[in-house]
């Protein structure tokens, strides 16, 4: 917790003495996009039937970079009727090479490459969760990148039993409190021209984690190749990890200037059974507009930590 403490502070106390006294290199820029979806769950992959739903896609990003510090700011729609989520993605200041604050992401999985829809490499998590937040960046070289990263803390919760005055079940499991620790990340990719390969990985706590990505470009196709390995903390303990081990292969080609068709395919090599699945996403752009179809397949897309259900989508969205 401590070291939570101790790295946000140093984040907001060097964001607010380069605001003062840095002139703005550029205006804010914002971003976003809306559009109107229709989902079909396929069979009882969810607990619910067909659904229209147009509300997932109002997104407005306010991107501000002042060539000292970066901020990203993400007003959402939370898919709950004028439902609102507003939350702070990216917040560092930059110094020369370095880079230091609240990122999106682990330096960990830099070397993954092509689809992340289902996987996205295997990143640094123990019991009390990922190190995807705070962190300090040093660019060594444009391909090595290093990083010292931190996870949260979790706060004590003692069981709870059941009230008999009501009919739900309010019990509470206990859970122990968690320490924030702080571990170290790496990620080399280099571009060889006819392909590019990279190596990323870390470690904190008892978890760790190895990526190897590789991609090549074959006319109108990007192919691309992932495999990572690696130690996750369990949440029941604070010492005891779960192997993980996981492959995934993409392929996006520009089959016209207007549409794109991008095919994701992942296994989990570690769970019982090897379960694996499927991405799919075909878009075609017309004017402003951007018409799709995706479908999700196969045991991984009904997993609720990577999409929840077997599904295909239609709609059409605007970014602006």
């Amino acid at each position: 917790m401590k070291a939570i403490k101790l790295a946000s502070v140093f984040a907001v106390t060097a964001v607010a003495a380069a605001v003062s006294t840095a002139t703005f290199a550029a205006d804010a820029i914002i971003t976003g996009e809306a559009g109107v979806e229709y989902t079909t769950y396929n069979g009882d992959s969810k607990a619910v039937k067909d659904l229209a739903d147009g509300t997932d896609l109002g997104e407005l990003e306010l991107h501000v970079d002042t060539g000292i510090v970066y901020a990203e700011l993400e007003v959402a729609t939370t898919g709950v009727d004028e439902g609102t989520k507003i939350g702070m993605e990216k917040l560092y200041v930059k110094q020369g090479a370095v880079s230091f604050g609240r990122f999106d992401g682990t330096v960990a999985t830099g070397s993954f490459m092509g689809m992340d829809e289902l996987f996205g490499g295997v990143d640094l998590k123990t019991a009390a969760g990922d190190t995807d937040n705070t962190g300090i960046r040093y660019k060594v070289t444009p391909e090595l990148t290093i990083a010292v990263e931190a996870t949260d803390s979790v706060k004590a919760v003692s069981a709870v039993a059941d009230d008999p005055a009501t009919v739900a079940n309010e019990s509470v499991a206990a859970v122990d409190a968690k320490k924030s620790e702080i571990g170290f990340a790496a990620s080399y990719v280099m571009d060889f021209g006819a392909f590019k390969a990279g190596l990323s990985g870390g470690v904190v706590g008892d978890a760790n984690a190895v990526n190897v990505g590789v991609q090549t470009v074959a006319g109108p196709a990007t192919l691309s190749l992932n495999y990572g390995v690696g130690e996750k903390g369990t949440k029941t303990s604070t010492t005891t990890t779960t192997d993980v081990e996981q492959v995934t292969a993409s392929v996006a080609l520009a089959a016209t200037d207007a549409l794109t068709l991008t095919l994701e395919y992942s296994q989990d090599l570690e769970s019982t059974g090897k379960p694996d699945g499927t991405y799919f996403i075909a878009e075609y752009v017309a004017g402003d507009l951007t018409y799709y179809v995706k479908n999700y397949a196969g045991d991984l897309a009904a997993r609720s930590d990577t999409n929840g259900a077997e599904q295909t989508t239609v709609g059409v969205k605007v970014f602006f």
